[in-house]
């Protein structure tokens, strides 16, 4: 489970510890001990106070500069956030061009690779990096020396153009390239990397603005610098000739540039269909930091994280979930505030798509903010695990499985007529006060029909804990009671028979469960009973410092650990269930020609009488659709992210059902399925388990 404040958490947490790190550095060089350096100067000595310091902390594998980290979609090729504390990638020198090299320092120091008495300028550049505090000139020309005896020229000048700031946001040559040109710096043009080398000398302006030299804020200035540029390169690197041939390049507008070291966690309305993705990096913190990985190593370490998110999947969803995108199922929407003017009613939607054969998570929306509250998954606050909304019917697909593996067969018979219990509940059928089969339904009608009643009294046969163990071990991790506590994620159950802190009513779906955990027990059954963490890591990569190239992880990323938590023919009789219900609702029983297995559920809402005290309605405040076809599985739960007022739907403009969910779960099945040409595969049918005469069951024949 994550928390959606683990990022800003990290965010703090790292920043505090890389500044000061640095700061410690630097006092550790200033501390270190004087002595006396002669030096030959125009046939003169001249003794000269000199700090006796270890070039070691200069080298950046010891003082480890922050390098940012790439979180990727499963293609590899489609970034949804980065993350750190400095937009910086490492690049190795021997990966960029000769010439294109040259360039970047020609502005700086065109006599780089002359012998220098006191070293070069670009030495003392990145001395002053390095050591991020005020020295002597004395003392930085000792370690400048020192640098240039141990370090070749091309290992120094990798030091610098990895450290440097161009502008734009961008710390290193690689995010340089990014930032002004959309490529790697390995893919720099002679002319491109003349512009990178004159926006070196002043990254920003004295403002903190645009560098003077950026072609875009001071397009005349920029190139006059690149021609300086070019003109230091002439008669060593390059020829007249050639730097006449070149052509001032078109550059990356800078609006198109996130300057900032970590974005991709938050989108505004209306943008960025498909990149509503900063609750996956919450998930990716929390996988890792379990593997060994904690955030702010995550945050600095120059990773890349390759998760297992579609593009096309988790854009499909956000097209049909998100209620600030136009074509949405949900789109106009009404947020409706109170006279004091809190937000009463405000629809939302938050689903998420799992191949159920092995955990994968491969679209996940939860909300635009991974600093808001997550509507998909588990949050916390003060410590405490919060979120989750009330399962509704979809609930009754643990009690049915329950039941079966009970004994009970989908045949048995239950009573389904609406009554009020011992202790004054009235059990209902959603406003169906009579059915068919009166007290004599069978299970599998039941749950066809979606009857409360028959599975208010499973849950009192069997009893509440039950239900509640089957749910967790489909993968229902948590669930709060009455008074919102989160009360199984440590792994331990109510007696079966006990009634706290889940009563009968858990058999119907009234206590909270997240879209996560549901859509991870549903995908238990679509995979025959077989459960699969759900995961949104796929691999973990480092950037190897010497070659440039990125290295797996050991010991990061997928371990699958399939378990079979349900009897195979339990699952095949539940799917078979959810395949009639598909079938018996409007919405048939095929989506795009692939069989489809299906149950909706919707919680009725309160409003506030006249002295302020919660009232149930008619009304509903939470709706839902879960199910699967043979190849994904897919949850979504649309209603109220205010509270349990009820809310609108806008396309019907009555109460909100189960049929607004399933509006976006079909566009998101039918339309993967055929992006992705999945086949049209039938689902299992009947295993006929159990006894018709389950000694449990109470059905009174007519």
């Amino acid at each position: 489970m994550t928390s959606n404040e683990q990022a800003q958490d990290g965010a703090e947490q790292t920043d505090s510890k890389s500044g000061g790190r640095r700061r410690r550095r630097g006092l550790k060089v200033l501390a270190a001990s004087v002595a006396t350096l002669v030096v030959l100067v125009g046939g003169g000595l001249i003794g000269v106070s000199y700090y006796v310091d270890s070039v070691d902390v200069l080298v950046p594998e010891n003082f480890h500069p922050a390098q940012a980290t790439a979180i990727m979609a499963a293609d590899g090729k489609t970034q949804l956030a980065q993350l750190g504390t400095v937009n910086r990638v490492d690049v190795p020198m021997a990966a960029l061009p000769e010439k294109v090299r040259n360039a970047l320092i020609a502005g700086q120091d065109k006599d780089f690779f002359e012998d220098s008495f006191r070293g070069s300028e670009l030495t003392h550049l990145y001395v002053r990096i390095a050591v991020a505090a005020e020295m002597g000139s004395a003392r930085e020309t000792v370690l400048a020396r020192k640098l240039e005896e141990r370090y070749d020229k091309l290992s120094i000048m990798g030091f610098y153009l990895n450290s440097a700031d161009f502008g734009r946001g961008a710390v290193g040559v690689e995010t340089a390239a990014q930032a002004y040109f959309g490529k790697s710096a390995k893919d720099l043009t002679l002319a491109e990397a003349a512009v990178l080398g004159s926006v070196l000398k002043q990254p920003y302006d004295s403002g903190g603005g645009l560098s003077p030299f950026d072609p875009e804020a001071h397009p005349a200035d920029a190139k006059d610098r690149w021609g300086y540029v070019l003109a230091n390169m002439v008669g060593q690197w390059i020829t007249a000739a050639e730097k006449s041939t070149l052509e001032f390049p078109t550059f990356r507008a800078y609006a198109t540039v996130t300057p900032s070291a970590e974005w991709g966690l938050r989108v505004k309305p209306g943008e960025g269909v498909g990149r509503a993705t900063g609750n996956v990096v919450n998930h990716v913190y929390e996988e890792l930091k379990a593997q060994g990985i904690e955030p702010a190593d995550l945050r600095s370490g120059g990773y890349r994280v390759t998760t297992t998110i579609d593009p096309e999947a988790q854009r499909l969803l956000e097209q049909a979930a998100r209620p600030d995108l136009k074509g949405s199922e949900l789109y106009g929407r009404t947020v409706v505030r109170d006279t004091n003017g809190k937000v009463q009613q405000d629809l939302e939607a938050a689903g998420v798509v799992l191949d159920h054969t092995s955990g994968a998570v491969l679209a996940y929306y939860g909300g635009l903010d991974a600093m808001e509250l997550d509507q998909a998954g588990v949050n916390t606050a003060d410590r405490t695990l919060i979120g989750g909304h009330p399962p509704g019917g979809t609930m009754k697909v643990y009690t049915l499985a329950a039941a079966l593996e009970a004994g009970a067969s989908l045949q048995s018979h239950w009573k389904a007529m609406p009554f009020t219990t011992d202790d004054k509940i009235k059990v209902g059928n959603s406003g169906v006060p009579n059915t068919a089969c009166r007290d004599y339904c069978t299970l599998e009608d039941s749950f066809v029909k979606s009857f409360n009643v028959p599975f208010y009294w499973i849950a009192r046969q069997i009893g509440p804990g039950s239900v509640v163990k089957m749910a967790y071990q489909a993968g229902v991790k948590c669930m709060w009671n009455v008074d919102g506590k989160e009360m199984i994620s440590d792994g331990r159950f109510q007696d079966p028979t006990d009634r706290s802190p889940f009563d009968r009513q858990v058999g119907y779906g009234k206590y909270p469960i997240t879209v996560l955990d549901n859509a991870a027990g549903v995908a238990t059954i679509a995979n025959g009973g077989i459960y699969n963490k759900p995961h949104f890591v796929a691999k973990v990569e480092k950037k190897d410092p010497a070659t440039g190239e990125y290295v797996v992880v050991q010991k990061a990323g997928v371990k699958l650990e399939p378990q079979q938590v349900m009897r195979r023919t339990v699952a095949d009789d539940v799917t078979y269930a959810m395949t009639r219900a598909a079938a018996d609702r409007n919405w048939g029983a095929t989506v795009g020609g692939r069989e489809i297995a299906t149950v909706g559920g919707a919680w009725e809402g309160t409003r506030l009488d006249a002295s302020g005290q919660p009232v149930p309605t008619a009304d509903n405040s939470d709706a839902w659709l879960v199910g699967f076809t043979k190849q994904i599985t897919v949850a979504v739960w649309a209603g109220n992210a205010a509270g349990t007022y009820p809310v609108i739907d806008p396309k019907t403009k009555a109460s909100i059902t189960a049929s607004a969910s399933f509006r976006i779960w079909s566009g998101v099945v039918s339309g993967y399925s055929v992006a992705r040409q999945l086949p049209k595969e039938k689902l299992p049918g009947p295993a006929h388990v159990g006894r018709d005469d389950f000694p449990l069951s109470n059905g009174v024949a007519p």
